[in-house]
Formats: structure tokens, sequence, C-alpha cells
């Protein structure tokens, strides 16, 4: 688990620039070791662990390899894409989309959206671990999830686009970021769908949001059959509708996904229930 150790998103994004920087250079652990942490700053070890779990992570996150001649180079080598963005592709493939990297990561996400507001009620570290190992079993095996775990993954939270922090630093789902991230894959060559089809592509393609397979695992009272879009989810929608990434249609008679939890203000030309009939994708149309 790299969300545990040093590996912080800015580190790792600094690893990636310095070695896009110039992709043709034949870079090595110990040369990238030591521009990273030289020696000229105060108190570096021979091991130089921050760089050394900076590699790791992004190795874990797939974004580097090392050769067999031990070089160190970009899987994503010529790609246009910025940095941030392909270091959260990465996190929406290899850390949300499984759990093989990261077996907390997701479905403790999952386990505080499946929450909705409860999830806003001051917790101790020892609560939050308490509770989430009360319904998420694995939490509770060898690799015991705990307050150093916790503190690494809300490093990582806020920058994969999942929420945000209050001045309470109380952390609130909201997926905005990661969903429109993978509605090209949500919606592929279509531009509108039923909501149930909607729903079903977002839990294949987010298997940590409302429906996916470990959303279902960390909230297992949860009932998919109610079609009920949790608190998170439902503003991120809203708010997507509301910068004209998406549309929502709800027209007084659906009996679709209900967004009630989120409390959108209705009008008269689309909002005008709280349940999802359709969505629609407006490539190209968003709010200034």
């Amino acid at each position: 688990m790299f969300t545990d150790d040093l590996a912080t998103p800015t580190r790792v994004e600094t690893l990636i620039e310095l070695i896009r920087s110039d992709e043709s250079r034949r870079w090595s652990s110990e040369t990238l070791g030591q521009l990273l942490q030289p020696d000229t700053l105060p108190d570096v070890k021979p091991s130089r662990p921050q760089s050394t779990r900076m590699l790791r992570a992004a190795a874990e996150l797939g974004l580097i390899k090392v050769t067999d001649a031990g070089n160190v180079v970009l899987t994503v080598r010529g790609d246009s894409r910025s940095t941030g963005e392909l270091v959260r592709e990465a996190i929406d493939e290899q850390v949300l989309g499984k759990t093989d990297v990261e077996p907390f990561f997701a479905p403790f996400y999952s386990f505080i959206l499946g929450l909705g507001k409860l999830a806003s009620v001051e917790r101790t570290y020892a609560e939050w671990v308490k509770d989430f190992a009360a319904v998420y079993p694995p939490a509770a095996g060898a690799n015991q999830f705990n307050k150093d775990k916790l503190t690494g993954l809300h490093r990582w939270f806020r920058y994969a686009g999942l929420g945000w922090y209050d001045p309470r630093s109380v952390f609130h789902c909201n997926p905005y970021e990661r969903l429109r991230r993978r509605l090209p894959c949500i919606f592929r060559s279509e531009r509108e769908l039923p909501a149930a089809v909607f729903m079903s592509r977002l839990a294949e393609r987010c298997p940590e949001l409302d429906g996916g397979t470990i959303f279902l695992e960390a909230n297992p009272a949860y009932d998919p059959a109610s079609h009920r879009c949790t608190l998170g989810l439902g503003h991120a929608l809203v708010e997507l509708h509301l910068d004209r990434v998406l549309r929502l249609h709800c027209p007084p008679d659906s009996d679709g996904w209900d967004i009630r939890d989120a409390a959108a203000r209705r009008d008269a030309t689309y909002l005008r229930s709280e349940r999802i009939y359709r969505v629609e994708w407006l490539p190209g149309e968003e709010a200034a």
C-alpha cells in the first residue's frame, strides 16, 4: 500500500514530471533518488526513503517500470496529457477500479459514501477504524486497517476528485471529478441513456460508487432495489447537471433513480421531480 507511506500526490507528480522532462534519458533509481533528495538537503538518509517510496508508488500505479538493465521508464511515454491527468487515470484504473494495489482505498470510500449524512458526524480515527471493520471483514484481517492507513487515504481522496473537506476537516463525499472522467466509457458512442442503463454502467465503471461490486461489499445493508442515490453521488450528478456536463431528465411521472438526498432545486424544464428518467451527456457544452 503506497498511501500509508511517504508517497503523496505532489511527490508522485514531481517524480513523473522529472522523468518526462527527458524521456529519452536513461534514468536509474539511484539518479532519480539523488535528484529528488539531494545530499544538500538536511538529514537525508543514504536510503533516501521518500524517493524510494515515490518510485514504488509510481510503479504500483503502473506509471513506471524498471527494465532488465535497471532503467526506470514511463509506461505512458509520449502521452500529451498533463501529469496530473495521467496520475488520476492510474488511480481510476489501479486503485478505484480494484483492490489489488490498495485493499482499503476504494472500500473505505464506498463505506463513507454509503453513510450519507452520517458521514459528516465527527469521529476519532479509532472510531472510523472500528466502524469500518464492523461492516468490512477484510479490514480486521491480517493486514488490519488502522489510523496510519486512514491518514494516508485522506492524502489522496480529494486529489482523486472524490470529495471535499469542510472547515472541521471532515470529508464529504462528492465524486464529481471521478464521475466526469468516466463519462466517455459510461456513454461510449451514445449521448443519451435511460437512467437504469446509466446507473448500471456507472456501477460497472466505478465499482466503488452506488451499486458497484466494491460499494456493495462495503455496504452490506444497502438495497439496490431502492434505486436511491447516495447523498454524495446525488450531489455529483446535480452539480454535473448545473455545469451542463450532464442533463438530468426528471419528469413528474418518473420512477427512475431517486436523488432526493441531494435536495436539488427543481425547475420547470428538466428537474421536475426527484427521480431521473434519462441522462444526457453534453460534451463541449460545459458552463464557463
